[in-house]
């Protein structure tokens, strides 16, 4: 779908959500982000990048607030799982999760084993991982791509086989330091961090990708908190994540804030 067709469906969506928007939302909605890449970054306070846009852009046609705080990636899930965060965004379909929030798809991901330039044969099932005991895997602490990938994190962390990180960045560079041999997340988390860290940016051309049996294609999208949010403002909520994701634009904006063709194999508009 080319922008001008995408960008013209965005328009009559946003019409039809702000037609059927009550007067915003009955207070203001909290958001704690942690910098990923493009999909989220900082200057300060300032938060920019895919997921503060489109929240801007929701706050305009719904009437909501949204206000945006930045926090360290370990410390979100706790803050959505003790009632401190009305949304948990970008976040991952997980049953974990589940509990505590009302999941809205906006695009389909799927993890992969990326590793920086090994000409070894690499695993190609998180059980392969699993069996080869000189492989270290580096993780980003906080992140989920289901019961699977928290398993084989689980094994891994008790053979002492795992490196827990802050964020994106950190992994990148146990990669780069030989500390780890690969990783798992979307391709487009890791080559978007990449891009965005001058230091990191001759990776990109190692970046070395591979699916993984376990982990299919799964749904990614925004927790609305079932403890904090009121039935009104997350059904307003609800109704406005379904609406955007429908119309194309989380896809139009992934597609233009990423190098051409390095979403391929990681994320995908919603069928």
């Amino acid at each position: 779908m080319n922008t001008k067709v995408t960008s013209g469906l965005w328009a009559v969506c946003m019409l039809a959500t702000a037609s059927a928007a009550e007067a915003g939302c009955s207070r203001a909605i909290e958001v704690p982000m942690a910098p990923v890449g493009v999909s989220v970054s900082f200057d300060g306070d300032r938060s920019s990048g895919i997921y503060p846009t489109l929240l801007r852009e929701l706050g305009t046609s719904t009437g909501c607030e949204f206000q945006i705080q930045r926090v360290p990636r370990a410390r979100l899930q706790k803050m959505f799982e003790s009632g401190q965060a009305d949304l948990l965004m970008p976040a991952s379909v997980s049953p974990s999760r589940d509990r505590d929030g009302e999941f809205v798809p906006l695009v389909q991901v799927r993890a992969s084993l990326v590793t920086l330039a090994r000409e070894e044969a690499v695993p190609r099932s998180l059980a392969e991982l699993i069996a080869q005991p000189d492989l270290k895997l580096a993780v980003v602490r906080g992140f989920s791509f289901g019961s699977a990938y928290e398993g084989a994190v689980a094994a891994l962390r008790q053979q002492k086989r795992l490196i827990e990180e802050s964020n994106v960045a950190g992994v990148a560079r146990a990669l780069r330091q030989g500390l780890a041999q690969g990783t798992i997340m979307t391709a487009s988390i890791f080559i978007g961090t990449l891009t965005q860290e001058a230091e990191l940016t001759p990776l990109v051309k190692q970046v070395r990708i591979e699916p993984l049996d376990e982990l299919g294609w799964s749904e990614s999208g925004v927790y609305l908190s079932r403890r904090t949010l009121g039935d009104a403002d997350r059904r307003q909520l609800r109704q406005a994540f379904t609406q955007v994701a429908r119309s194309g634009r989380v896809w139009q904006l992934l597609s233009d804030n990423h190098p051409p063709g390095s979403l391929s194999g990681s994320i995908r508009p919603l069928p």
